[in-house]
């Protein structure tokens, strides 16, 4: 089936998470979080699939690469990024501009995933049936704790999804007032993301990857087959699916706008603080 372009916003690999868990961190954790990144992405990695020795050696060797490529093609750019937002954190934003720059996180993502495609080229041979069932019981175990965080009554909003928004919001803006959080909490009641549709494209991704190292290990060529399970993870299997990815880009844009806009002067001022240190965080890592 010919697939189309999706608009939805779609993270291949937990790795990607890991990167996006370092962007988020506390300032004063950002160095730290990101000089181990390797490290973390290496335990990642060797609890999905509980890592031979030579597996090891590889993993470790590939991602110190990906991480040195990260490091100096990357953080120049988020720190760029970040100045120009700046600019925009005292202001009230547009679902556009939310929009604009989320694109660019997207693209980011995807070029970050690439460079780590040769890893997986080289390690989907190697992979036991041990490894692959225990791949699938890891997968069975964080989609049982994608339930648990998303997962609610129609109408109504799980806590901890609530919970984890908010606490994203107030990494930013610092603490939210009851009204804020009363207006958070009502309109992820409306949001356009549906736990149980999004579960299942887990679920698809995760049988997709699966069944391209099965060809993989039965002779199919393995630059092809990884490369062709990424490009999928961007794009949506049909038309419908498609449009389905861009009502929740959209909406997810709209969300942030309608916070940002709802500040007051003193959080946007503390988002901008975040945001220059982030900046110069990243231009000094850039330097190590």
């Amino acid at each position: 089936m010919k697939r189309v372009s999706g608009a939805g916003s779609r993270w291949g690999g937990r790795w990607v998470l890991l990167l996006a868990t370092v962007l988020l961190a506390g300032c004063s954790l950002v160095s730290l979080a990101y000089n181990r990144l390797p490290t973390l992405a290496y335990w990642r990695l060797d609890g999905m699939l509980d890592l031979d020795g030579p597996q090891s050696v590889l993993v470790r060797q590939e991602l110190d690469r990906w991480h040195g490529w990260h490091r100096r093609e990357h953080l120049p750019r988020y720190a760029q990024a970040l100045q120009r937002w700046q600019a925009l954190a005292l202001q009230d934003v547009t679902p556009a501009q939310v929009c604009e720059a989320a694109r660019q996180v997207r693209l980011w993502a995807q070029e970050a995933g690439q460079q780590v495609l040769p890893l997986a080229m080289r390690l989907a041979p190697t992979l036991t049936e041990a490894q692959l069932q225990h791949w699938q019981r890891h997968q069975a175990e964080r989609d049982d704790e994608f339930r648990a965080d998303f997962m609610a009554a129609d109408g109504t909003v799980n806590p901890k999804r609530l919970q984890k928004a908010v606490e994203r919001a107030e990494m930013f803006y610092g603490t939210l007032s009851a009204e804020q959080r009363a207006w958070w909490r009502e309109r992820l009641q409306r949001s356009a993301f549906d736990p149980q549709r999004a579960l299942e494209q887990r679920q698809r991704r995760f049988d997709d990857f699966a069944a391209t190292v099965r060809r993989i290990q039965q002779g199919g060529g393995a630059q092809a087959e990884v490369q062709a399970a990424w490009d999928r993870v961007w794009q949506a299997a049909t038309p419908a699916e498609a449009a389905a990815d861009a009502r929740v880009f959209n909406d997810g844009c709209a969300q942030l706008a309608e916070l940002h806009n709802r500040t007051t002067l003193q959080q946007r001022q503390r988002a901008q603080q975040r945001l220059q240190a982030f900046a110069q965080d990243f231009l000094v890592l850039s330097a190590q």
